[in-house]
């Protein structure tokens, strides 16, 4: 694999950041490399998945490219009180590792995935962009942030969560992962296959089941996992495979 961290300056931040970005080896003349971008949780970066899993092996093995950005604690949301994440990460990220990088353009091509805040922000960004990726998976997700922030006493991330969302519920707002799956299903649209994988020792499991059973009564068409674990890297370094494999089933 080859391994770049990059630089440069977000117009729509007004600010520097930082990326990761992991190539396989051996690129033919032409290739363009199906992508996953990989999105970390809480207090994590750019960084995480790099240093707690073996993320470039299993990628090298898959022949894929990943994309890793860092997006403070912003929850992937235009924030209510701070920076614009979600359309930095929607449209100038994407803009910019294309420019940079060869990577596939194809909806067919393109996966995202996450652990915690990670899993939420891939879900809302598959659930609303749907027509841009093949398949999306969350960890672990904060699949509910009204229900997450709820869990938190007055404290510094009771804070972040009010600098993200404001002061008012997300309930059928476009951060609400279970509004958005209903405006697709009314409108008759196709969505990104789904994968939802949690420990059942997790402080996130009950958040999971319930998102899992919406899905179900939904008729929302999903893959579920779950086994014995917590909130640990252990955990996600394994269930990440999982993932991989079922992204990319013929390697």
């Amino acid at each position: 694999m080859a391994s770049f961290t990059c630089h440069y300056t977000s117009k729509v931040l007004e600010k520097d950041i930082t990326l990761s970005v992991i190539l396989p080896e051996g690129r033919k003349d032409g290739e363009r490399f199906r992508t996953l971008y990989l999105l970390h949780g809480y207090s994590g970066d750019h960084t995480s998945w790099i240093r707690q899993t073996s993320i470039e092996r299993y990628a090298q093995d898959k022949r894929i490219a990943v994309v890793m950005p860092d997006v403070q604690n912003s929850y992937y949301a235009d924030m209510a009180h701070w920076y614009p994440y979600f359309t930095f990460m929607t449209d100038e990220l994407v803009r910019m590792v294309h420019d940079t990088f060869p990577l596939s353009d194809k909806p067919e091509d393109t996966f995202v995935a996450g652990l915690s805040m990670g899993g939420y922000g891939a879900f809302k960004w598959a659930l609303t962009h749907p027509e841009r990726f093949n398949k999306a998976a969350s960890l672990s997700g904060a699949l509910d942030v009204d229900e997450v922030a709820r869990g938190f006493d007055d404290n510094v991330r009771t804070r972040y969560m009010t600098a993200v969302f404001g002061d008012t519920t997300v309930k059928g707002t476009g951060h609400d992962l279970r509004h958005l799956i209903t405006e697709h299903k009314k409108a008759g649209r196709t969505l990104p296959g789904l994968f939802v994988g949690c420990g059942t020792e997790d402080f996130l499991y009950g958040t999971n089941r319930r998102f899992v059973d919406f899905l179900t009564d939904e008729g929302i068409s999903h893959t579920y996992r779950e086994s014995e674990g917590a909130h640990t890297w252990g955990f996600w370094d394994t269930y990440i495979r999982y993932v991989l494999d079922w992204m990319f089933p013929n390697g």
